[in-house]
């Protein structure tokens, strides 16, 4: 993003005394290359349009410390005091970014803030605000929140999402924080899907007043996170007491039930269904024409993974690779390691930088024991008599074309790997046969094609989550899916007369009186580092499914979310023209 253009300050009333005194109190100072005294230089010189055109000020956080401990008030950006004063567009978004980049929108500098005052069940009420599964999203998130954390320029990020899972966790009488169900409607809606994204449009319709019912055709509700994710990752009583809070509001549940088996989009409408959100998921592998994956002892990654949350009895080999780089290829191989292989080898095309897995998945699969090979593809499985034997491999030059299409290109290197079990997890796919030639359900390169702002796919058919389509650049992660079902809801609910207003005030506190909050640096905040969560050591991971990452203990918790620089506060001082940050 582009510096943008700065007026010029009129000449100071003070002089720069050079104490030192700004320096030592930024948390910034020698981060990238910041150095405040060319903040003070400037400001002396008439030079802040200067600076603003290097990038410094994307590095300062507003946290205003340097203002606070200024002994003569030179830095103080006051109009009234003759100085630049500094809006917080030129600055940071009109929210701070943690809150801004998540998808769901979660007022994070809140909720830290209550932690950090011993409050996690108060916590736990602004996360409800707007997320119905702050339990598993505390634990599986891919928390983009932490990758535009300000705090990061001082050290660490904050730990945001492990800091939602002690909310979750520590919040006593959490039933109180559900909100309330409005009047009757009388309008009824059909959920296609128990997912995430299904499960959150169905919570947001009820508690309009609408009577919704999810058909699910598997025999629990979750979707892929039950089905796609290990319980060693989140376990499945975390997950059942989320979505018994859902059913708890009134929304009917039908297990067992499938879209264009059971019944039809125009049987539904028949019953008088006047919405209808699909959201079947990506419950399919994608399959690839491979020599010899005909084979016995070849699994596919989606199905392996929901055969073993079935409680299905699945034995594996000693010696099995699997092929992939996502975050299904990883989950299976650390799942075929708790399912008795003695070793693992994941083979993927993309390099180890370019792996689509989150990187502390990967990290945390290595450290399980898995071996990675990144930039090699499959070439062949090798068999004797129907039993695998070997796994060719043929290394990949590159993932991606200069557009940046999926093209993988491959050299004249090859690799052989012994194995007795292949488990290919190359990606999903969606069940779509229910939409085959329906105007009202539009597919489009195998995803129900949808307005992403409003996720209708025509009139009276919406969709969401994995299997429709997205906005450019956006993943396909739980807490997407969220969103897409709050977008949803807000949508359905004002298509049958409501006002799609979904947000509601769960926490019944005041927040901090911004202009008078302390925002003084306390002795060893900017070297403060990211607080650590045990895990389940690595020798007693095996051979079953116990949850790896341990909760924060309070002191811990409490301590980490003190490390917040608490933009919120400096955003607000910036609006309301109350403040330093002013």
């Amino acid at each position: 993003m582009a510096a943008p253009d700065v007026q010029k300050i009129r000449e100071p009333i003070v002089s720069c005394e050079q104490c030192g005194t700004c320096s030592s109190a930024c948390p910034v100072t020698g981060v990238d290359g910041f150095n405040i005294r060319r903040i003070e230089h400037a400001v002396q010189l008439n030079l802040l349009d200067m600076v603003a055109k290097t990038g410094v000020q994307w590095v300062c956080t507003m946290c205003g410390r340097c203002e606070e401990v200024c002994p003569n008030g030179y830095l103080i950006m006051d109009t009234t005091r003759g100085l630049r004063k500094l809006t917080p567009a030129e600055l940071m978004p009109s929210v701070a970014p943690c809150q801004d980049t998540c998808p769901a929108h979660i007022n994070i500098p809140q909720y830290l803030r209550l932690i950090a005052e011993g409050k996690p069940a108060e916590a736990y009420a602004v996360i409800r605000e707007k997320v119905p599964f702050p339990g598993v999203l505390g634990r599986v998130c891919a928390h983009p929140c932490e990758t535009t954390c300000k705090r990061a320029a001082v050290n660490e990020p904050i730990q945001i999402c492990a800091l939602k899972r002690y909310a979750a966790d520590h919040a006593d009488g959490a039933g109180d924080y559900l909100g309330v169900t409005a009047p009757d409607t009388g309008k009824k809606v059909a959920v296609i899907g128990a997912g995430p994204a299904g499960l959150t449009t169905a919570f947001y319709l009820r508690k309009k007043g609408h009577a919704v019912t999810v058909f699910e055709e598997k025999d629990k509700a979750g979707g892929m996170m039950r089905y796609g994710i290990p319980f060693s990752r989140l376990p499945e009583d975390i997950l059942d007491k989320e979505i018994a809070d859902i059913a708890g509001l009134g929304v009917e549940i039908k297990l067992g039930r499938k879209l264009g088996r059971d019944f039809g989009i125009d049987d539904l409408k028949a019953q008088g269904y006047e919405a209808i959100f699909l959201a079947p998921g990506l419950q399919l592998s994608r399959k690839i024409q491979l020599e010899g994956s005909d084979a016995a002892d070849v699994l596919w990654g989606v199905e392996f993974l929901k055969d073993v949350a079935d409680g299905k009895a699945v034995a594996l080999k000693p010696k099995v690779v699997v092929i992939g780089g996502g975050n299904v290829a990883v989950d299976v191989a650390m799942t075929a390691l708790r399912c008795g292989a003695e070793s693992v080898v994941m083979a993927s095309l993309e390099s180890r930088e370019e792996m689509p897995a989150f990187e502390w998945e990967i990290e945390e699969a290595v450290e399980e024991g898995v071996d990675l090979l990144p930039g090699w593809g499959p070439s062949r499985i090798l068999t004797d008599g129907g039993s695998i034997k070997q796994v060719e491999l043929v290394q990949c030059t590159s993932v991606f074309d200069d557009a940046g299409a999926f093209c993988p290109m491959f050299g004249e290197d090859k690799k052989i790997v012994d194995a007795d079990q292949v488990i290919l997890a190359i990606g999903q796919a969606a069940d779509l046969g229910f939409a085959a030639e329906r105007a009202d359900a539009p597919v489009k390169g195998g995803l129900l094609e949808v307005d992403t702002a409003s996720q209708a796919a025509s009139q009276g058919v919406y969709a969401g989550g994995d299997a429709s389509t997205k906005a450019p650049g956006v993943p396909g992660t739980i807490i997407e899916a969220i969103a897409a079902g709050r977008r949803a809801a807000s949508t359905i609910d004002q298509a049958l007369g409501g006002d799609g207003a979904i947000d509601e005030q769960l926490w019944k506190g005041q927040g901090p009186d911004v202009a008078a909050y302390e925002r003084r640096r306390i002795e060893g905040f900017a070297s403060a580092p990211r607080g650590e969560y045990e895990k389940l050591p690595v020798e007693e991971r095996k051979g079953n499914f116990n949850e790896v990452a341990r909760c924060f203990e309070a002191d811990a918790a409490v301590q980490e979310a003190k490390r917040c620089l608490q933009c919120d506060l400096e955003v607000k001082l910036a609006l309301n023209g109350s403040g330093p940050a002013a």
